[in-house]
């Protein structure tokens, strides 16, 4: 008889262990739009009513630790591109010469001047680049902002989507809260129980 008391306010404690987790998770996200309480009150779930800073703060973090816009810009061009950019460069400027010259010094243009360029690009080509390349990073780091990108594209997402995103991320994690709510209830009912029988 004891044992079976025992027991039944340890479920009891499981119980409501889970269903207090379970309703605290479900907070996080709901109602997604804010619903009208008593004496003015508003309820709303945390994240879809802090949606913005959120969106903010992931942004800042992404920038400041994980991808800084100089290193994203610098990931574009790698050194195996390079020869690939030289290569476009003398073909594209002896194709705009040979477009805007007469017909009779495109023979001087796929000779003289190609064989310069390719000269000057075996030569310098790789530095030329890598300084090109480096200037327009610089240049474009100044208008990137990864932070303002992040925060813009989580404030555009309609609340079920952003529910969705977060739960794909921590669902699992989630879930174990709530079943070690369960089991901290369960444990904390045996607790109870013991101090109450045999009290």
């Amino acid at each position: 008889m004891f044992f079976l008391k025992l027991m039944i306010l340890a479920l009891i404690g499981g119980f409501i262990g889970w269903i207090t987790n379970l309703i605290a998770i479900r907070l996080l996200f709901r109602p997604l739009k804010p619903v009208k309480l008593l004496f003015g009150m508003k309820l709303q779930g945390v994240l879809p009513s802090r949606k913005k800073e959120l969106g903010v703060s992931i942004g800042s973090i992404i920038e400041n630790n994980l991808l800084k816009p100089e290193e994203i810009l610098g990931s574009l061009v790698q050194d195996e591109d390079i020869e690939h950019l030289k290569e476009s460069i003398v073909t594209n400027v002896v194709k705009i010469l040979k477009d805007k010259l007469p017909a009779f010094l495109h023979g001087f243009t796929d000779k003289t001047i190609k064989k310069q360029l390719e000269a000057f690009m075996a030569k310098d080509g790789d530095r030329y680049i890598h300084d090109m390349i480096s200037n327009m990073i610089t240049h474009a780091t100044q208008n990137l902002s990864v932070s303002t990108m992040v925060a813009e594209k989580i404030e555009a997402l309609d609340l079920v989507s952003f529910e969705k995103m977060v739960l794909s991320v921590v669902n699992r994690e989630l879930r174990f809260i709530e079943y070690l709510g369960a089991v901290l209830g369960f444990f904390i009912g045996i607790i109870q129980g013991l101090v109450f029988l045999v009290i």
